[in-house]
């Protein structure tokens, strides 16, 4: 199994918008943690759940630049950064995933808010 191109898989079929590609990546009982701001961060189960929530975050406008994906074992790490903001601020982070039978088990997001 090669869990960077897994992960790289994941990746395009999120940057282009392709739930039914997202949804052949994930595992039945996957989790995704997103990255919270207003308070304790949810976690969404299932991998019907799962996409329904991605598949929201994919379309029209300009997205985050998704940068390298880093892989050992059954782990997995993609940097990401959005555009500068108006204030010049950028929103960076990682995104951490587990992988187990050659599909993603769960995906923890990180970020954090730069100058």
């Amino acid at each position: 199994m090669d869990v960077r191109a897994l992960i790289e898989e994941f990746n395009a079929a999120w940057s282009r918008g392709d739930p039914a590609a997202m949804s052949g990546c994930l595992a039945e009982d996957v989790s995704y943690c997103p990255n919270a701001w207003d308070g304790p961060a949810g976690t969404v189960r299932g991998r019907a759940a799962v996409v329904a929530v991605l598949a929201g975050q994919t379309g029209a406008g300009e997205g985050p630049a998704l940068g390298a994906v880093w892989a050992a074992d059954d782990r997995a790490v993609c940097e990401w950064a959005w555009p500068p903001a108006e204030d010049g601020t950028v929103l960076r982070g990682l995104d951490v995933y587990r992988v187990r039978d050659g599909r993603i088990v769960a995906k923890d997001v990180f970020g954090k808010i730069t100058s």
